[in-house]
């Protein structure tokens, strides 16, 4: 505690020339040094001693003191000046760590005796392994006649420091547990391990294994945090920590330790007390529930030792330290598959883009509040915390005990997170996350945030409705700022359930309304709910930040959601998604980030949109477990993305013009909204061709159909019509062409024409170039090879024929250049799985080579085609060659495939 009142000087200065660090060395340090009698070469100023790597919290920074100490050519303690009025125990963890590396590198011994804090006005003395002063002294301590003063000086002048042997401190060497930082991949495969055991030993669910598993993890991240904030740890340059090994909970030396106490002292002395630590934090209405009334760690002394032996060297804290800890996606990602990942999982880089985008304000005057009301487990609250925690600390304007209160105000009051989820419980989850992250959790809420109403039921406890009327109270005042969410893609609300359509009648959007009539839809996708929902929860001028479904923004039966959004919203922003951005939750669904602030009053008008298409961010997160070189690449290709995102989007809100390349018009999104309809568009060279010279022609100038009339879509040729199969009226079998995306036709199932789910056939002939509708996009057109006449086409394909003076192979080329598949991508129609027919094709605009490029062009791919088939033609030589010299190739073998093979 600071000293504001008696005298204003001591044997040093008087109190008024006090004031920054610099003054705090020159007028009290440096006279302090000297009244300790030390000389000017046993004083080492802080220029003089090298940095390394300390603990301050859970993070680490390098650190070096202001001045060491040394008797005998040692350092033998250290002192770290601060200005008058900071707090001296925001810093002794780094002073101390500092001790413990310098002490680390003596294996005879521990030289460093003390470290000293002071800010001029409070002075505090430290043992190098402890963090409570073991003496204080206030600014008019510093007298002659004073104990303290002389207690001080016969403690640290270097004759007694002389006379002092070190002490021999063995066990950071001898007896210590040292926990690593450990790969995403290897934590993966750790976890893995962990969860089969439980489910194999134990005889649980997936599901309930999962929750014994949450319990036990608990712990361990609850020991990582107390390695981090050990004032004996020692950290290294690579991430590990070596600490006594009798001061982690969580380890197999422990267990033994109290074995003698408890046959399952894990279970029954660690997690009870959690529990029961946890109920009392309830009781005083600090934090939410996070294990019910007297749950109990259900694992056997074996299991849990092997999980304990498993993950006891392995530091969780710090893990993914850039997003302050996303365990359970991890632990999700290595126990969980498919579509059942895809409700609790968001890429890691959509999260950090998303959260850029929502440009959270924090200040002195203001610290915007955050809502993500389907939160999951908690990555964007987790995200949200640390973007805002960064914001304080980078702050130059703050003081270090401002910063403090704004951190804490943060933490406790303006991160809330809704989820529904039970099976497994996602809010306890998410409370988790966020209690061991600075907050308990204490504003995340198991509850439906798409029930406007907070119905309760029955058979809910006292617990649960006392936890839906707090948060019926806040949803009611409009508090938040900020929403900054994920909503579930599929999940829907349907009118077949009382408790669903209760929820719906809340609802403007599950209502048609026409001039004549309001009409109930029968079913609604719970993300269209929450467009909705986040409107009533956010202030006038509060911006909705989501990751959204883009047939949303752009399909033609969700025109009436964006006719909501117009009406109540401005869009801001529109940063759309690689499509492949959620492949580790196996959804196919093409995405965006929509920014969306709410009208302060209904006449606001819509203003200019910045829109920007990623090519990288998601695609660092990937399906399979384990980890190749290419992803490292990619994940620093996203963040590289989210940088260049990050500060266009500033630019934009700055109002700076020179980003009007990302910027559209307010009328662009009066159909459509996404970034595909609105930003690019089919054909934007065809004038710099024009420019260089060449010719620039429609498709259709170069093809025609070969089964269509260009000017009626159902009209039949007659030049091919045998090659037309009816296949209601036919019984002939007929092989299907397939077209891979590289361009290569492929012989596909034969089937009889009258099985076909098509109604007409069309007979390909050589020569043809086949266009597929759907894969066009990418690559798949194909021209028909002599040994692929006669296969079938559905009407899935468009067939065609090169017009006169122009060769397939040419044609064949164009429509696959990146370009071409650009436009045709830019033109097609539907919102997920992209379609391009022959009117669309038809219309596509490209240069036309020069006869020189193009007969090299064509003799390059007849060259290629040669060499192909020659290839095939020796791989069948050799086959024969072999089959016939030892018989290899016999009817008896044959018969044997035919009879016994296994089924596609």
């Amino acid at each position: 505690m600071t000293e504001v009142h008696g005298s204003r000087s001591n044997m040093f200065c008087e109190r008024a020339v006090l004031g920054n660090e610099a003054s705090v060395e020159q007028f009290f340090v440096n006279r302090l040094i000297s009244a300790l009698d030390y000389a000017d070469d046993q004083v080492r100023p802080k220029e003089s001693l090298d940095e390394l790597m300390v603990n301050q919290g859970r993070s680490r920074k390098r650190y070096r003191p202001d001045y060491a100490l040394e008797v005998d050519g040692t350092v033998r303690w250290v002192i770290e000046a601060k200005a008058v009025g900071e707090s001296l125990e925001s810093f002794v963890g780094q002073a101390a760590s500092y001790c413990h590396h310098l002490n680390a590198s003596h294996h005879d011994g521990n030289p460093v005796t003390h470290f000293l804090m002071t800010n001029g006005l409070t002075t505090e003395l430290y043992q190098w392994d402890r963090q409570d002063p073991i003496l204080r002294l206030s600014f008019t301590d510093f007298d002659e006649s004073n104990p303290k003063w002389k207690q001080l000086k016969e403690m640290l002048c270097p004759d007694s420091l002389s006379s002092r042997r070190w002490t021999v401190q063995p066990t950071l060497f001898e007896s210590s547990l040292t926990i690593n930082q450990s790969s995403i991949s290897e934590i993966n495969a750790a976890f893995a391990w962990c969860h089969k055991l439980i489910y194999r030993r134990e005889n649980y669910s997936y599901s309930a294994a999962f929750m014994e598993f949450v319990k036990v993890v608990f712990l361990k991240l609850l020991s990582d945090k107390s390695v981090h904030g050990n004032s004996r740890a020692v950290f290294a340059d690579d991430g590990s920590i070596a600490v006594p090994a009798s001061e982690v909970r969580f380890s197999l030396s422990w267990i033994e330790r109290m074995e003698e106490d408890s046959p399952n002292p894990v279970a029954d002395i660690q997690f009870r007390n959690l529990v029961r630590q946890l109920e009392e934090e309830i009781r005083q209405r600090k934090k939410k529930r996070i294990f019910s009334p007297g749950e109990i760690l259900d694992l056997s002394p074996e299991t849990i030792k092997g999980v304990v032996g498993k993950l006891e060297k392995i530091d969780l804290y710090s893990m993914d330290s850039d997003l302050n800890g996303r365990l359970f996606e991890t632990f999700l990602n290595a126990t969980l598959r498919g579509k059942d990942l895809g409700q609790f999982f968001t890429p890691r880089s959509v999260v950090k883009l998303a959260t850029r985008l929502a440009d959270l304000q924090v200040s002195r005057e203001h610290v915007d509040t955050v809502i993500d009301a389907c939160c999951g487990t908690g990555g964007f609250l987790i995200e949200s915390l640390s973007d805002m925690w960064g914001k304080v600390e980078a702050s130059q304007t703050l003081s270090p005990s401002e910063k403090s209160r704004i951190r804490d105000e943060i933490a406790t009051e303006h991160i809330f997170g809704i989820d529904v989820a039970k099976e497994p419980a996602l809010a306890r989850i998410a409370r988790i996350n966020m209690y061991l992250h600075g907050d308990g959790g204490s504003r995340v809420y198991q509850v439906d945030a798409l029930d406007k109403r907070f119905h309760s039921h029955a058979a809910e406890s006292q617990e649960v409705r006392s936890e839906k009327e707090e948060f019926k109270r806040i949803a009611g005042k409009q508090v938040f700022d900020v929403a900054l969410t994920n909503p579930p893609f599929a999940k829907e609300y349907a009118r077949k359930t009382d408790a669903e359509r209760q929820i719906l009648e809340q609802y403007v959007l599950a209502y048609q309304n026409t001039a004549r009539s309001r009409t109930p839809v029968a079913r609604l996708k719970s993300s269209m709910m929450f467009i909705e929902r986040y409107h009533d929860l956010l202030k006038p001028g509060g911006r909705l930040v989501t990751v959204i479904d883009d047939s949303i923004l752009g399909g033609d039966r969700e025109e009436r959601v964006r006719s909501f959004i117009r009406e109540k919203f401005i869009v801001v922003a529109v940063v759309s998604l690689p499509g492949d951005a959620f492949q580790r939750s196996q959804a196919r669904v093409k995405t965006s980030i929509v920014v969306l602030q709410k009208k302060n009053f209904p006449e606001e008008e819509q203003r200019p949109i910045f829109m920007y298409y990623c090519t990288r961010v998601g695609i660092d997160e990937v399906a399979r477990q384990r980890v190749l070189p290419v992803d490292e690449l990619n994940r620093k290709a996203a963040e590289q993305e989210i940088e260049e995102v990050g500060k266009l989007y500033r630019d934009f809100l700055s109002g700076d013009s020179a980003i009007s390349d990302w910027i559209v018009p307010a009328e662009a999104i009066s159909k459509r909204m996404d970034v595909k309809a609105c930003l690019p568009s089919a054909g934007r060279n065809v004038e710099k061709w024009v420019r260089d010279g060449h010719r620039v022609a429609e498709v259709g100038e170069l093809l025609r159909s070969a089964f269509f009339d260009p000017e009626d879509a159902t009209l039949l040729s007659s030049d091919r019509s045998e090659d037309v199969i009816l296949a209601a009226d036919s019984d002939e079998m007929v092989t299907l062409l397939r077209v891979r995306y590289d361009g290569t036709p492929e012989v596909g199932e034969t089937i009889a024409a009258s099985d076909s789910t098509y109604d007409t056939l069309y007979r390909v002939r050589a020569g043809d170039i086949v266009i597929s509708h759907i894969n066009a996009v990418h690559g798949a057109v194909a021209v028909i090879p002599e040994q692929l006449d006669g296969l079938v086409a559905t009407k899935e394909y468009t067939v065609c024929r090169p017009r006169e003076g122009y060769h397939p192979f040419l044609i064949w080329q164009l429509l696959r250049t990146p370009e071409a598949r650009a436009d045709l991508l830019l033109s097609s129609t539907g919102m997920g799985r992209t379609r391009v027919d022959w009117s669309i094709v038809s219309k596509l605009q490209l240069p036309v080579p020069s006869e020189e490029v193009s007969k090299a062009t064509v003799e390059a791919i007849q060259k290629a085609r040669d060499l192909e088939q020659q290839a095939r033609e020796l791989y069948q030589s050799a086959g024969t060659s072999i089959g016939t010299a030892l018989n290899l190739d016999n009817a008896e073998a044959r018969a044997l495939l035919a009879a016994f093979k296994p089924p596609r």
